[in-house]
């Protein structure tokens, strides 16, 4: 397995830890027969918990050990996140957090004592808060800063070829006209050699980057012959040789168009890789988004079963106190999607796509309240659906985009730097778009069945207004949604088509 492959899967893994964990949470109600049953089976997968957290983590010393002497600067930088993953979680002391929640567990009578179990919760609130600090030190590195830093530096360098190209061009065409004196034209042939040359003396300073350092070297030899020939230039017009240093001017710019190529091609490398992170990391966020909402899904119907045999709708203590805990699993899914969302809305170049997720953050949040308010109906199993089956979709856009993404199946870019890249096609996009719109239409459907008359009726009660305010912004969002793919659509249709 590949390195990459193995940081996917120590990801998945630790990620897995939080989900896992928060399961294993026990209820305070004491009023359940099977509160001893539920607390003991607490305990069992807190302590299978901690044995693959024991195992993950001398896997992942030993992968640190391997990457920290691995030639590939890029695996060197994630070592150095896995070890200060590793010593995060030696200063939190987290398989010291899994031993108290185990003791505690144990102790006789703990399913009776809520002092006990408050402690438990709360110990496994700070445990769950130290994986996520873990993950994110997993997949945190400089690599963004670096690539940003040789992307800046690389458009100034490009920048200052062209201006060098053009200005060699200009020379040269002077000369050609013959309207000007030989020793004038070697004057103005020397500042453009003595620009040159300083550009070739920076390139020769060391740089602290090395991909860049060896990348440069590609760059450095057009530019040091580009100088011998406005060199050459500047002798041959200085004796009179006017057409000597045409020729020795031509070539100086036709070396100067090799750097400029040279260049273009590091920008094209540095964009994909910026890209192909992005793209690695959103598949990463959605897959684990898709895993856990699975499980919302799985557990809302199961409750929505349930309750639905019951008068009213009202269930007990123990399936309120169920609905509570997936309302919680939703709400770390909702901040899980707030996070992606932040990304896609930085990257700036996906609308579709960030509006697909803009749709996912509110049924999220949607779900989440449902799932607090214990209205686990046909609605709320409606709305958990259609997020785990807009994930899916949005998986297979970032599979598909991450393979067109590889440059052994686009083959080499031409016509000079690319701009940055969609991070999503425009195929994908629409794909998804007409996805969204079929589930705006069968929501606007079901609300319709489900919510018959012009109004919902007054409330007579706390829980009533919540749970109508609740289907109220609902519905006003579902309004909006509309509007919102519309514009997109819109939007999408006026870009330029992609090539």
């Amino acid at each position: 397995m590949s390195t990459f492959r193995h940081l996917l899967a120590a990801f998945a893994l630790v990620a897995g830890f939080t989900a896992l964990t928060a399961q294993a949470e026990p209820s305070k109600s004491s009023n359940s027969p099977n509160s001893q049953t539920a607390v003991e089976e607490s305990a069992v997968r807190q302590a299978n918990l901690k044995r693959a957290f024991e195992q993950f983590r001398a896997k992942l010393a030993v992968l640190a050990g391997r990457m920290e002497v691995s030639p590939d600067p890029k695996e060197r930088e994630k070592a150095k996140a896995m070890r200060a993953a590793l010593k995060e979680a030696s200063e939190r002391a987290v398989e010291n957090k899994f031993d108290g929640i185990i003791r505690d567990l144990t102790k006789k009578n703990a399913d009776q004592n809520l002092d006990v179990l408050n402690q438990v919760i709360q110990t496994n609130k700070e445990l769950r808060d130290d994986l996520r600090k873990l993950i994110l030190l997993l997949t945190a590195d400089d690599r963004d800063k670096t690539l940003k830093a040789r992307l800046e530096e690389a458009l100034r360098l490009l920048e200052t070829l062209k201006d060098l190209r053009d200005k060699q061009a200009r020379a040269q065409a002077q000369t050609e006209l013959g309207k000007k004196d030989a020793k004038d034209l070697a004057k103005e042939q020397k500042k453009v050699t003595d620009q040159t040359k300083d550009l070739k003396d920076k390139l020769d300073q060391p740089s602290k980057d090395a991909e860049i350092a060896k990348q440069m070297e590609a760059v450095k030899k057009p530019v040091g012959e580009a100088n011998k020939e406005q060199k050459e230039a500047e002798s041959r017009l200085g004796k009179g040789d006017k057409e000597g240093g045409s020729d020795s001017q031509g070539n100086a710019v036709r070396k100067l168009d090799e750097a400029i190529k040279e260049v273009e091609n590091l920008i094209n490398q540095t964009r994909q890789e910026e890209r192909e992170r992005k793209l690695q990391d959103l598949l990463a966020r959605a897959k684990k988004m898709l895993d856990l909402e699975k499980e919302i899904l799985t557990g809302t119907e199961t409750l929505s079963r349930e309750l639905g045999k019951v008068k009213a709708g009202k269930g007990d203590v123990s399936q309120a106190t169920r609905s509570n805990k997936l309302a919680e699993k939703q709400l770390d899914n909702l901040r899980d999607c707030e996070q992606a969302l932040t990304i896609i809305r930085g990257e700036g170049t996906a609308v579709a796509f960030q509006e697909v997720f803009e749709q996912v953050n509110k049924d999220m949040d949607a779900a989440q309240r449902r799932l607090g308010r214990v209205e686990v109906d046909t609605v709320t199993v409606v709305i958990v659906n259609d997020v785990v089956e807009t994930l899916k979709e949005v998986v297979k856009a970032l599979d598909k985009a991450i393979k067109d993404n590889d440059p052994n199946n686009n083959g080499p870019t031409e016509g000079g730097p690319q701009r940055d890249p969609k991070l999503v096609s425009m195929l994908q996009q629409l794909k998804m778009l007409y996805a969204m719109q079929r589930r705006v239409n069968e929501r606007t459907a079901l609300y319709a069945k489900h919510y018959t008359g012009e109004q919902l009726p007054k409330p007579t009660n706390e829980q009533e207004k919540a749970r109508y305010d609740g289907i109220t912004k609902e519905l006003k969002e579902l309004a909006g949604r509309q509007e919102r793919l519309a514009k997109v659509t819109k939007d999408l249709g006026n870009q330029k088509p992609e090539r």
